[in-house]
Formats: structure tokens, sequence, C-alpha cells
């Protein structure tokens, strides 16, 4: 009964003291578990820096601008166009900016000429753009505009350049592009208060009778204070007209405008002026469009100014320009254009328009109509009238047109 008595006294202080620790070990252990959740945030915040809350600008003074974030350019709230992974050659691109307009017109023509013969009434979708402008770099923007509705025109693309920024409020672009001369021949056909450009946009201000060509441009303006500005552009490209990626000339040639403008402080009244000059060559044809035997080669020097006031009650824009052509054979022929346009504003943003433009002794022609809807908004609507004269006054058919357009 001893030993029994001794050894079960002996395992029992053991057994004890075994236990005890165990569970000392398991409170230890429910503590430190306890503790984790309340000093794991603390230990997170020490390793994460605190983020810098945005400090609201003094009175008059602009907002500060990111150091990824370039002038007129939005960032994403999702989106940083900054380096990735650290990596400053590499960057975060933003999907491109995707705008466009669609215009479409009824035109119906009067037998008003000698000709007996008269065009058709009919409908059509004059333009349909859709344009794509980003930035690939803080320094190098895109733009890319198209327009699929009538690739028998003179091909689908129109603008296509990259424009390099290397010098501020101006880019050299490299691409398809409009040449700079004048004020009608490179402001957009979505901005006009007239269905059709004039007849020295169509022929004098531009190479040919497309609008584009592909080379370089040199494009921008130079603050002078108190509301005035500098404004300048030049464009070296191919031979004459759209698309020519492969010039049929020997010759580049060279567009450019320098121009003042001034706009007052209220923004009401905006004075451009501005004085052109081009020279080059291009491929005329001649009597017969079909044979390319019958064409011929012509260097072309102009001149031009232009005299634009946009006021909140009326808009008024004017262009002279002066050319002269050289034919192979040295002859020279001398040619001139002008234009007179007028517009009317009211507050309910309709108006009148008058509009005389005139292509040497060849051409003339008064549009008068009318307009709803100022440039820059989404629908628009146009009534012009057209009333046309051809060489020694001969009558030509007037047309009338019926005008449409939205943005996108």
């Amino acid at each position: 009964m001893t030993l029994p008595m001794m050894a079960q006294g002996r395992r029992t202080p053991l057994h004890t003291s075994h236990r005890n620790r165990h569970c000392y070990s398991l409170r230890v252990l429910a503590l430190l578990l306890g503790l984790l959740p309340v000093h794991w945030p603390a230990i997170a915040d020490a390793q994460t820096p605190a983020p810098v809350e945005p400090t609201a600008p003094a009175a008059g003074e602009a907002p500060a601008l990111d150091a990824n974030v370039t002038r007129d350019t939005e960032v994403l709230p999702t989106e940083q166009n900054g380096p990735a992974d650290g990596d400053p050659t590499r960057w975060t691109l933003k999907p491109p900016k995707v705008s466009g307009y669609i215009q479409v017109h009824y035109r119906h023509a009067f037998a008003t000429g000698v000709d007996p013969n008269v065009d058709y009434g009919d409908f059509r979708v004059q333009r349909a753009r859709i344009m794509f402008k980003g930035e690939v770099l803080p320094w190098l923007a895109y733009d890319v505009e198209i327009d699929p509705r009538a690739p028998e025109v003179t091909g689908i693309l129109r603008d296509a350049y990259l424009a390099f920024k290397f010098v501020p409020r101006h880019s050299l672009r490299v691409g398809q592009q409009k040449p700079q001369f004048g004020y009608e021949n490179v402001e957009s056909s979505s901005k006009l208060y007239a269905v059709n450009r004039t007849e020295l946009s169509d022929s004098l201000s531009r190479g040919g009778v497309t609008l584009r060509d592909v080379g370089i441009g040199w494009v921008g303006n130079l603050k002078l204070g108190d509301g005035f500005r500098i404004e300048d552009g030049i464009t070296l490209v191919n031979g004459s007209g759209m698309n020519r990626q492969a010039d049929d000339t020997k010759m580049k040639n060279l567009w450019g405008r320098l121009g003042l403008r001034y706009k007052n402080d209220p923004g009401d009244f905006v004075l451009r002026i501005g004085l052109s000059g081009a020279w080059g060559d291009q491929i005329d044809e001649g009597v017969d469009p079909d044979d390319p035997a019958d064409d011929f080669l012509t260097e072309f020097k102009r001149m031009g100014s232009d005299v634009e006031i946009d006021h909140s009650w009326f808009f008024v824009s004017t262009e002279f320009v002066l050319s002269w052509d050289t034919e192979e054979t040295g002859e020279v022929s001398a040619s001139h254009g002008y234009y007179v346009n007028l517009v009317g504003k009211t507050p309910w943003r309709v108006g009148p328009i008058a509009r005389y433009d005139v292509l040497g002794d060849e051409y003339k022609r008064w549009t008068f109509g009318a307009y709803y809807g100022l440039p820059e908004e989404t629908l628009r609507l146009l009534l012009n009238y057209e009333y046309r004269q051809l060489k020694d006054d001969v009558r030509a058919d007037d047309k009338l047109y019926v005008w449409l357009q939205a943005r996108f």
C-alpha cells in the first residue's frame, strides 16, 4: 500500500506541474491572439506612408497640377498618365478621345441658267467624320480623322499626324494635315455658316481641289499680353492633293500664315488678321481629264490676307488672294479671288447669313440664308440659297440647301 501510494503521490505532483505549464501557454497564446487585431493596423500603417490630403488653393491662386498631367489633359479617375512600374520610359496610355459629326443635306436646283440641263434634287450625306485624339507621351500627341461615307472622293483618311510639343503653345505636326493658308481653308466645315466653301478656298487657298497633304507643319501662337497674341503656322508638303504618299513633282509645296489676334477681357469680341503665302508646283488637268498625256505642270505663287471679327452680335470674315501660275512653256497667268461673309447673332442662337465670293472673272456667287445653332453646338441647321453667275455674267442654276449637322 505504501509503494502504490508513494508512486501515486509522485505522479500527482508531476502531472499537476505539466498541466499548469500547458494551461499557462494557452493563456499567453490567447492573449497574443487577442492583441493582434489591435496592433496589426498600427504595424501596417508604420510600413505604409499615409496618404497626403490635397489642399485647396488659396484665393486667386491657380490649382496645382500633378507632375504627370500635361496642359489640356484630363486624367481619368482610375488611370494615371504617368510612369508604369517605376520605369520612366514606360507610360500608362489613356484611351483616345473619340468625337465626330454627321452632315446631311437636301439640295434642289432651279432652272435659272442658260444650260437646259438641270441637276435633280437629291439627299446627300455630305460628311461623316470620326476623330481620335490623345497623347502617347506628355510631349507627343496624335490626331486621326476618317470619313467612311465617301471613299471615292479622295480616300477615307483625312487628318493623320503626330504632334510633338517641345515648345510651349506650339506643335510640330508630322503626317497628313491641312496646309496653313488663310482662314476658311484651315477651319473645320462643322464651324462654318455656309454649306459649301467659297470658290477661293476650293482653288487658290489650297493645292488643287483637295484640302490635305502629307508633310510636316509648325503651328502655334505666342502671347503678347493685354489680349494680344501672334499666330504662326507653316507647312511643307508633297505635291498637291490628298494622300500624296509619293510625290509626283520635283518640288515640295510651302504654305504659311502669320497673324495677330486680339481678344477683349469679357471675351465677347475677337479680332484676327493674317497674311499668307504659298509656293510650289502641281500637275493640272488638261482639256481631257481622262488623258494623262494632256496634263501639264504648273509652278504657283500665292499671297493672301484674311480678317475675322467675332462679336456677340455678329461675325464677319473676308479674304483676298492673288495667284501667279507659270506653265512649263514659261507662260504666266494671274488670277485673284475674294469673299465677304456676314453673319448676324441673336440671343436665340438663330440669325441671318449673307456671303459674296468671287474667283477672277469666271465665277460669282451670292449666298443668302439663315442658321440655327452656333459653331460649337451639338445640333445645327443651315438654310442656304445660292445665286450663281459664270463668266461674262452668264447665269447658272440657282441652288437651295437644307443642311443638318449633329456632333457626337
